[in-house]
């Protein structure tokens, strides 16, 4: 809620992402005030856990570095769903980006609007409190995590490994890919849509090379899925070491007896 022509001009600048300018901008505000007290719900979208218990957006915060923090809070207010939650800014006479999240008291969050509001209260000789709110944009996202492990396959042709994709209920599933970097071999694939209901959707995926052979030992994963709301895309990935073991060969029968 900044009541300054300074202020607001640190504002458009965090938003425009000029970070230099913004620490510019927030020395210049410290030396013209350096007592000045400020909270503003900096994020016009907030964005949803692929699980719906939570939702993060960013605040802009500034505070004496002699101040003590009294209570630092925020909460977020959807009809079938509302949280709050307590956060750490940092005073040093700067502006601070903070990035929160609140988790849901009960129920889950939703795309769509939401009602967030920020609390701060310090103490530097008296106390002072200043508080915001926004109407915010909830958006999805999606979570995409591969195993740590993938197996030969084909004789070494490909490698089959696990992709977890989870994306909240709002969400439609687009599907993704699989990559398999081991030297000069290459494996890819894709895969198709994943049920979005705020559930861990596990698939194995084989990822065959064009040319050369996957062997025992590491290799880097690569793994992207995307999800579709409201005419957007919002994507996901997730990239790690794996290591590549040998199949497990089915055991033979033992005859009874």
């Amino acid at each position: 809620m900044g009541t300054s022509v300074v202020w607001r001009r640190v504002r458009q600048l965090v938003l425009a992402g000029l970070v230099g300018l913004l620490v510019a901008g927030g020395v210049q505000a410290a030396q013209a005030n350096p007592n000045e007290l400020a909270l503003e719900v900096l994020s016009e979208q907030a964005s949803l856990a692929p699980d719906g218990r939570s939702m993060s957006f960013h605040l802009l915060t500034r505070c004496d570095r002699k101040a003590t923090v009294v209570d630092a809070r925020v909460s977020a207010v959807q009809p079938q769903a509302s949280g709050e939650a307590r956060f750490t800014p940092r005073c040093t006479r700067l502006p601070e980006v903070v990035e929160v999240t609140v988790p849901a008291a009960a129920g889950s969050f939703q795309t769509g609007a939401a009602q967030v509001s920020g609390l701060l209260v310090v103490r530097a000789g008296r106390t002072k409190q200043v508080r915001d709110s926004a109407v915010v944009r909830v958006r999805p996202s999606v979570s995409v995590r591969l195993a740590d492990q993938a197996v030969l396959d084909g004789g070494g042709q490909a490698v089959r490994i696990d992709v977890t994709v989870t994306c909240p209920v709002s969400a439609s599933g687009q599907g993704g890919q699989v990559a398999v970097y081991q030297g000069q071999v290459v494996g890819t694939s894709s895969f198709g849509p994943t049920a979005c209901d705020g559930l861990p959707q596990t698939l194995s995926v084989r990822a065959a090379t064009a040319g050369g052979l996957f062997q025992v030992g590491s290799a880097q994963a690569e793994a992207f899925a995307a999800v579709e709301e409201g005419g957007d895309i919002f994507p996901g990935t997730d990239l790690r070491t794996v290591q590549i073991a040998q199949a497990w060969a089915t055991p033979p029968c033992r005859p009874s007896g």
